[in-house]
């Protein structure tokens, strides 16, 4: 965050250019079938202020990955074997899809990086004090366990009967697909779309513009309940995420604490009873 402006050094006209990008992403959440539109015209807007070297660039190339994503989200995803027997498998689709999501994503997010000469740090990529990593790794045992036990309670009201059977062995599928999503998702929300957005925004306007974006993400079709309370809630996630990314410097906190959470996802999607 060391290169994000403060407000008396903005420069306006960039930041209402800056909505644009924003917006369109706000779109590709809200309507799946507008994705793959979204995701080659953020990529023109990016090719287009890279060439002009406009300031705008860096909030053009912060909304690629997240876009790709979404798009890739659009995408039906492989299901597991409905007899369970995906549930232990280290190579379930499950996971394996969702760690090749990650992969494309974040190699995108890569060669934009070099593309712009852009440090790890714009990305919280660091490794922060101390104390923050021992929070860091207690976040991760608590959220875990914690999500594993409580999930199908927490999530009844908007997707239903998630019930799962808490099977020892797939643990390993499942932290591969946690990790990978959980890594994939810090990256590229806490990590670009809050990091490059705030060079041309401000922190706090991007630390709240991808709170609003990643809430915006998480009400899809799977959704069975009410989608605006589950919007709010994740919306707040995100906003949470931003500022311990913003006073830590770091993704590690956010990035344990999101990994742990996303374990029982792998549970209810393979394992389900």
């Amino acid at each position: 965050m060391s290169r994000a402006r403060r407000v008396a050094d903005l420069d306006w006209a960039d930041v209402f250019r800056s909505i644009v990008p924003l917006g369109l992403l706000a779109v590709a959440a809200i309507e799946p079938l507008g994705r793959v539109i979204v995701l080659v015209l953020v990529v023109l807007g990016t090719a287009i202020a890279a060439t002009r070297d406009a300031p705008v660039k860096w909030a053009w190339a912060a909304t690629v990955p997240v876009a790709l994503s979404l798009a890739f989200g659009a995408i039906t995803a492989p299901a597991a074997a409905l007899d369970g027997s995906d549930c232990e498998n280290p190579l379930s689709p499950v996971a394996t899809w969702r760690a090749l999501e990650a992969l494309i994503v974040l190699g995108v997010l890569a060669t934009l990086a070099v593309a712009l000469k852009a440090p790890a740090s714009s990305l919280s990529l660091r490794w922060p004090a101390r104390r923050y990593v021992r929070l860091a790794v207690l976040g991760f045992l608590v959220a875990g366990p914690l999500a594993l036990l409580v999930g199908p309670i927490l999530a009844k009201p908007f997707f239903g009967d998630v019930g799962y059977d808490l099977v020892l062995g797939a643990i390993v599928p499942a932290l591969l697909f946690a990790v990978s999503n959980g890594v994939m998702e810090e990256l590229i929300y806490r990590g670009a779309l809050l990091g490059w957005t705030a060079r041309v925004v401000g922190v706090w306007p991007a630390v709240v513009g991808q709170a609003v974006v990643f809430g915006l993400a998480h009400g899809g079709a799977d959704v069975t309940g009410p989608v605006v309370p589950l919007i709010l809630l994740m919306g707040v996630g995100g906003l949470l995420a931003g500022a311990i990314a913003v006073r830590t410097r770091s993704l590690l906190i956010p990035m344990a604490i999101h990994i742990g959470l996303d374990i029982p996802i792998y549970y209810a999607l393979a394992c389900g009873n």
